[in-house]
């Protein structure tokens, strides 16, 4: 699975959204679903799979959807 398509895969299962309406390039800004509890499920999500914690700097500096794959990427 690339890292695109997984960072898809969490947002849709933590904010409830088919994968098919998550933009590649969206903004997270532009995602309406997306608030502060659903922000802490992607983190919780993210630090499960990755199976190690994310440094809260990385999480608040992500803008878009590719930028959570790189993310993602990054601490494979």
């Amino acid at each position: 699975m690339t890292a695109l398509l997984e960072a898809k895969e969490i947002l849709s299962g933590c904010l409830f959204v088919p994968m098919e309406r998550i933009e590649d390039d969206a903004s997270m800004q532009s995602i309406k679903e997306l608030d502060s509890l659903s922000f802490a499920a992607i983190a919780t999500e993210l630090e499960d799979r990755l199976g190690r914690p994310i440094d809260p700097v990385d999480l608040i500096k992500l803008r878009t959807v590719r930028d959570l794959a790189v993310l993602i990427e990054r601490y494979r």
